[in-house]
Order: C-alpha cells, then sequence, then structure tokens
C-alpha cells in the first residue's frame, strides 16, 4: 500500500460555500472507478507540506466532503466525511450481514468436551510452548471442524454443516466456582465493558486496525465492535445448572507414549473423573461419553510400540480411540514448514483481559522471562508473539478433532436424542401425559395451604429450591437436556417443541431460572428455523417469551448476563427476520438500555443496533410506505452525539454521515430538515464533531468562531423535549402491535408507563 507521502499531490476540492453547488460522490455505489483518499492521508499530507499548524478555518475548506444523498446538498454536510475503507465504522449498514451474525450464534452453542490429560502428555506439549498443556493445544482448532459435518435430525433427514465447531474445557477447572453470583455477574459486564476501552484505545486504531468487510452492493456489515461485543455476551455466562450448553456432551483422557504404565494410567483418570477429586459438580449427568487418546512422541519414541499400545486401548475402552502423532521439539516462524496457531474465538471477558489464547499473553510471559534473564530456554515465538506448530502436527490435530465429532460425539448425541425422545418426550406428548400435566396443575391449587408448611411447591418434587437445580436423573432435567442436545445438533424444530413442553412443569415447581431459560430458547429456536415463523401471531408469541424469559431473569432470579443474552440474541435473531420483526429487534435493543444492562459503550452499541433495526425496514410501493429511514437516521445521529461524548470524534462523524444519509431519502426540502431546532441541533453537533476531529490531529482550532448554539444547550434540549411530545403523523400500511415496555419495575432504568411522554416520533 502506498503510504501518504508516497502518492500524488491531490488538488484541493472546490469551496463549499453556500451558492456552490457538490457533486454526489460514487463511492457509495459498486461500480466505483476511483477510489477516495482517506482523511488522514489528506491531512497527513497537508501536514507535511505546511510548515507551521494552519488553523481550523484555513484548513476546513480543503477537507473531502461527501454528499449525504443525492437529494441533500445543503451546506449542513460539512462534517469531515471519512471513507469507511479506512475507518472501520462500527455501523452497519442497511444490509448488515445477518448471516453472518447467524452463524456465529449458532456456533455459539457448540457441543463442549471437556480435556483431562495426564502428567506426562501436558509436559509433552509444554515443551512444545504451551503452558496450559493438552488442552491449550487443542482448544484453538476447536472453533471450526475441518470439511463438512453431516448431522441426522429426528426426521431422518441429513444435513451437511460448514461451520460446525466444538468447545473445549479443562476438567480440572470446571464447576469450580459458583455460577451465577451476583459478584461474578458484575465483574463479567465490567469486564465486557473494559474489553471494549482496550480496544478503542489500542494504539493500532479502531477495532485493532481491521476493516469492516463490504457486501455486494458495497455496505459494511457487522462491524468487529459490535461483533466483539456480541461475542462476549455470549461467551460470559459460564456454565450453569439450568441449561447444558456447558456441560460436557463427551471428556477426552489423553496419555503420552512416554508414559510406563499406560492402561492402569487410563483407569486411574477415568476413576478420578468419575468419582474422585475430578468428579463433576452433582448438577450434570455423569452419562457422558468419554474418548481415549494416546498421544506419540514422533521424535523420541517408536511408532510400532505405540501401534501395539493403540490395539491394547481399542480392545480394553472400545472404538472410541485415537493415535495423535505430535513432534516433540519447539516450533520457530523460520522453520519451513511451520504454521501460526489461529487465536481462539470463545473467549470469555476474564479470559481476553489475562490474555489467554492470544498473543498478549505470551509477548508478556517473555518479558516476564527476560526480567528473570531465562528468555533462552523458551521457544521462538516469531516477532507478533504468536506460536507456531509444525504443518504435520496441526494437520494431525484438525484430524483428531474431525474424527472425534464426526464418528463419535455426534453420533452418540443424535443416539441419546432419540432414545429421550422415544422413552421420556413421547409419553408427555400423549394423551396421558396430558392427563398427568392436567393433575399436576390442580394439584398445585390444592396443595396451596400446605406448601408454606411443608416447603413443597405442589409441582412434580424433582426440584430441590435449597440448590436450585434438578437432579440430572429426573425428567425435567433429561428433557431440558435432550432439547439442549437437538439444539446444539440444529434440529431446532425439535428443540422448540421440547423446550415449550416443559415451561409448564418449570412454571409448577417455580424453578424460575429454568423457566426463564426455557422461555429464551424455544424464542431463539424457533427465530432459528427458517420454516417456522409463517403468521404475524408467531412473532407476537416470540416476543412473549423474551418477555417472560427477561422477566423470570431480572426479577426473580437477578441475573443479568443472561438476561442480557436473551435480549441480544432477539434483537439479532429479529432483525435478521424483517418486516415487522425489525421494530420488534429495535424495542428489545431499547430495552437493553433503558435496563442499564451495558456499560457506556454498550450504550452507544445498542443505539446504533436500533438505527440498524430501523434501516433494515424495507419500504413498500412508489410511496415508500413502511420503511423507517428517518427514525434510523434519528438514532444514528443520537449514536454520534454519545460516540461525541465518549472521546472518539471519528466514529462520531462516521454516524453523523450515516445519520444524514438515511435522512436524505426522506427529507423533502433539499436536505434541509423542516423544524429550525432539529436544524440547529444537527449543525452544531456537525461542528463540534470537525473540531474534536481536527484537534486530536493536531490541527489549531482556535480561530474557529464558536456556534452560536453548543451542541446540547438546555434550550435546544427543551425544544426537542416539546417536539418529541406532539402527535407524530402514523403509517397509512399499519404498524404491528407493540410490546409493553412498563411490565418491568424491578430496575431504577425501566419507564413508568402512566407517566412517560408520547414518544411515538422515536419507538413507535
Amino acid at each position: 500500500m502506498t503510504s501518504p507521502g508516497d502518492a500524488a499531490p491531490v488538488k484541493p476540492p472546490p469551496s463549499f460555500s453556500p451558492g456552490v453547488a457538490r457533486g454526489t460522490s460514487k463511492s457509495r455505489y459498486p461500480d466505483e472507478a476511483e477510489s477516495t483518499h482517506s482523511i488522514d492521508a489528506e491531512l497527513a499530507e497537508a501536514r507535511s507540506v505546511s510548515s507551521p499548524t494552519p488553523p481550523l478555518s484555513a484548513t476546513t475548506a480543503e477537507l473531502p466532503i461527501r454528499s449525504s444523498s443525492p437529494h441533500a446538498r445543503s451546506v449542513r454536510s460539512s462534517t469531515p466525511q471519512l471513507a469507511r475503507s479506512s475507518l472501520g465504522s462500527p455501523f452497519d449498514g442497511r444490509f448488515d450481514g445477518s448471516e453472518d451474525i447467524r452463524s456465529l450464534i449458532i456456533r455459539a452453542f457448540s457441543p463442549t468436551v471437556a480435556i483431562y490429560a495426564s502428567d506426562d502428555t501436558d509436559e509433552l506439549v509444554r515443551n512444545k510452548g504451551f503452558k496450559g498443556g493438552f488442552w491449550e493445544l487443542v482448544r484453538p482448532f476447536g472453533d471450526t471442524v475441518s470439511g463438512k459435518v453431516v448431522i441426522r435430525d429426528s426426521v431422518g433427514s441429513s444435513r451437511a454443516w460448514e461451520d460446525y465447531g466444538v468447545r473445549f474445557v479443562d476438567l480440572n477447572g470446571f464447576g469450580r466456582t459458583p455460577a451465577g453470583r451476583e459478584s461474578g455477574q458484575e465483574s463479567s459486564l465490567t469486564q465486557m465493558e473494559e474489553i471494549l476501552e482496550q480496544q478503542l484505545e489500542s494504539a493500532e486504531g479502531p477495532f485493532g486496525g481491521s476493516i469492516p468487510p463490504k457486501d455486494a452492493l458495497g455496505v459494511p456489515v457487522a462491524s468487529p465492535l459490535w461483533k466483539l461485543l456480541l461475542r462476549q455476551i455470549l461467551s460470559a455466562t459460564s456454565a450453569a445448572p439450568h441449561e447444558t450448553f456447558g456441560h460436557p456432551v463427551a471428556s477426552v483422557i489423553a496419555i503420552s507414549s512416554r508414559n510406563m504404565a499406560p492402561l492402569e494410567t487410563l483407569r486411574q483418570l477415568y476413576g478420578e473423573s468419575s468419582s474422585g477429586d475430578k468428579r463433576l459438580p452433582d448438577w450434570v449427568n455423569s452419562e457422558y461419553l468419554r474418548y481415549y487418546v494416546l498421544v506419540h512422541d514422533e521424535e523420541r519414541d517408536d511408532i510400532t510400540e505405540s501401534t501395539k499400545l493403540y490395539d491394547q486401548m481399542k480392545r480394553h475402552f472400545g472404538l472410541h480411540c485415537h493415535l495423535l502423532r505430535l513432534r516433540s521439539s519447539q516450533c520457530i516462524v523460520t522453520d519451513d514448514d511451520s504454521v501460526q496457531v489461529p487465536s481462539c474465538e470463545w473467549l470469555s471477558p476474564q479470559e481476553r483481559l489475562s490474555g489467554v489464547g492470544e498473543a498478549g499473553k505470551y509477548s508478556a510471559f517473555i518479558r516476564q522471562l527476560e526480567t528473570n534473564n531465562i528468555a533462552e530456554t523458551l521457544v521462538d515465538l516469531g516477532t507478533d508473539g504468536t506460536p507456531y506448530l509444525f504443518d504435520s502436527d496441526v494437520t494431525a490435530i484438525r484430524t483428531f478433532i474431525r474424527e472425534l465429532m464426526v464418528q463419535s460425539v455426534i453420533p452418540f448425541m443424535e443416539n441419546r436424542v432419540a432414545v429421550w425422545n422415544d422413552q421420556i418426550a413421547s409419553r408427555r406428548r400423549g394423551i396421558s401425559g396430558r392427563f398427568m400435566s392436567v393433575g399436576r396443575r390442580f394439584m398445585t391449587f390444592g396443595s396451596g395451604s400446605r406448601s408454606g408448611a411443608t416447603g413443597s411447591s405442589g409441582g412434580s418434587g424433582n426440584y430441590d429450591p435449597t440448590n436450585n437445580f434438578y437432579g440430572p436423573d429426573s425428567p425435567e432435567a433429561i428433557l431440558r437436556k435432550m432439547a439442549d442436545f437437538a439444539f446444539m445438533l440444529r434440529d431446532w424444530k425439535l428443540a422448540a417443541s421440547t423446550y415449550e413442553m416443559i415451561q409448564s412443569d418449570f412454571k409448577n415447581d417455580k424453578a424460575w431460572k429454568y423457566h426463564a431459560g426455557a422461555h429464551e430458547m424455544c424464542a431463539v429456536s424457533m427465530l432459528l428455523n427458517p420454516l417456522a415463523m409463517s403468521a404475524k401471531i408467531k412473532l407476537e408469541s416470540v416476543d412473549q417469551m423474551f418477555e417472560n424469559a427477561c422477566y423470570s431473569y431480572l426479577t426473580r432470579c437477578s441475573d443479568v448476563p443472561h438476561a442480557l443474552r436473551a435480549l441480544s440474541l432477539g434483537v439479532e435473531l429479529l432483525k435478521s427476520r424483517g418486516g415487522s420483526a425489525t421494530e420488534s429487534a429495535a424495542r428489545w435493543a431499547m430495552r437493553v438500555m433503558d435496563f442499564g444492562l451495558v456499560g457506556p459503550i454498550g450504550q452507544i452499541l445498542f443505539t446504533e443496533r436500533v438505527s440498524a433495526c430501523y434501516a433494515s425496514k424495507i419500504s413498500m410501493g412508489g410511496a415508500k410506505w413502511g420503511g423507517r429511514r428517518r427514525k434510523a437516521g434519528m438514532w444514528s445521529i443520537f449514536a454520534a452525539n454519545q460516540w461525541l461524548k465518549a472521546g472518539n470524534p471519528t466514529l462520531a462523524a462516521a454516524c453523523l454521515e450515516e445519520g444524514e444519509r438515511l435522512y436524505g431519502d426522506v427529507l423533502e426540502t433539499d436536505g434541509v430538515f423542516p423544524i429550525p431546532e432539529m436544524q440547529t441541533f444537527v449543525d452544531n453537533l456537525r461542528h463540534s464533531v470537525k473540531v474534536e476531529y481536527l484537534g486530536a490531529r493536531g490541527f489549531d482550532t482556535r480561530d474557529e468562531p464558536a456556534s452560536e448554539d453548543p451542541v446540547l444547550t438546555d434550550e435546544t434540549s427543551e425544544k426537542l423535549e416539546k417536539i418529541d411530545k406532539r402527535n407524530h403523523r402514523r403509517s397509512l400500511i399499519g404498524l404491528p402491535g407493540q410490546l409493553d415496555v412498563g411490565n418491568f419495575n424491578m430496575t431504577s432504568g425501566t419507564r413508568d408507563p402512566e407517566n412517560s411522554p408520547n414518544d411515538d416520533f422515536e419507538r413507535a
């Protein structure tokens, strides 16, 4: 890439004074012939040519300005228009890469496999430069299983998936910390905000210098910053009793060829994981698959002896075995067949801050060793601090993970779903099961007077209210596990029907976290199922499920991370549905901001999502009925104002540009707002963004005359509040049923439905 100093001199653009017509920029169209220079390159060139620092008034006329739309050519569009290819704006355009977000959500709920390796195996892997042992070696390769994975659903039809993955967890640390504590919830939310701040303050620029991809129309898809936040939300929840996504589906027991008593060691490891010190918590079903791995040292041990031992393992422990051949020497970047180890995609906020699975961890480790003068004993990790492996090792690890999933884990899950569906779920769906459910409901009313004295809730009696979980062998726990297995196998129809079937059981037992989780995952399953949601009544039922899940999580369980996850999933999946579902998605994003579930940066990102939801609503007919471009532009301008307050004028300029573009499609008076107060607000905001942007890059802004009205003066704010209270014209084609946002009064962020203003201008 040519640096700004090597580029040819650029002619200054014409002055955009009043009365001078401006040409429309072609950078938004796919047939663009010439690429526009970013403002950073032009400012750097101007700084290198001019000797003293020019004042703001001398530089504003030379800024590359891009009009918001062909119909908006007024003086108001003097914002520093920044090229998105050099900016990496977090704003998602009209077409936001819903398939990419959908795949991200699906991969977040992958099967979990525990790793339990012997000491000699961990020692062999540590010699290769991985401090965490065998678990740290295989963990990054589980994000995506190589090749296509064929899965058979409950009706016998098969489908191949190319984005299937697996989560590897360390059995030594599984379930050792209690899940659902308020201190842990607050720390995870605080850590997410800290991660976003570090990403914005990184020396490489916004989002670590990454450039958001674009779709076929040249519109940027979901930004890396929003994907990072969504990934952290999906990773912040640890293993919990009320859902089995984090429970191990299988356990890998690994030994190496250096072991002197391999078969005895395997039996010992099995006993420790089943009934010893490494036994899983009581709320985890211990009937999971065991998979045995023999790690062969290619450089020191004999493959013939390892093959004989591998045959003995298959005779003693069955066919769920694998021979993994690795080189024990350290790989450096200068080796001919060196391959960079991929970074872990699913890191919890605590792991990401500590640098686990990233180059920062290894860099910090190197600095520590250099301080102790022992760095010469460490493997050379390369210039960027990233570990490397031999190509043969990478191929062997990927083959091992594919065989583990395709030949063992997925058939095991398919078999368990078929057995549970036949033995337990089918009985509940029959006439006798329905009568038992009705009888249990009447027993709840009849035993209400005795429940206070005996402590019984009038339900099935399988729920332990003291420890707040069902026994792993109870029908309710098995049905929940069956639904989660079906969800991870991507059989969303069976998963949705099972979640819906067990909701009443959890309600009768007053197992509120189970109740909330069943509603959340039932709604998610219905939204992921491409054959569902054929009628409007389905959308209303999905909204009610998210409503129930959010209420139970926040009011009855005080579980903020799971509530944030449920609402975030609702926002993205409803948005991907299109039509009237986009407005429901926008309302759920507003609910997240109202409840204060995220920090300041998270609030800005959710503000942008509201704008993206409204922008994705496609208008109908020549009159553009049903579109929400005006609301999308308003929320984008709100996001620009918040980015400016947060001290990031670059992102503020990008959001302001997008807001002007959206408004330019609906304003009929040559891009001028019909309300003077709104025009003044946008003009002042644009001026502040320009001053902050140029001031952050070392330009002198003292000669720039101050605006007549500040950006957010009390007078302007009061006038805008009066404008918002007026009755706004509604669409002629009708609006979908709105959700009642006043049902929740558990936090200070909720509204009083009786005293709330008529804010249809923003939210209807």
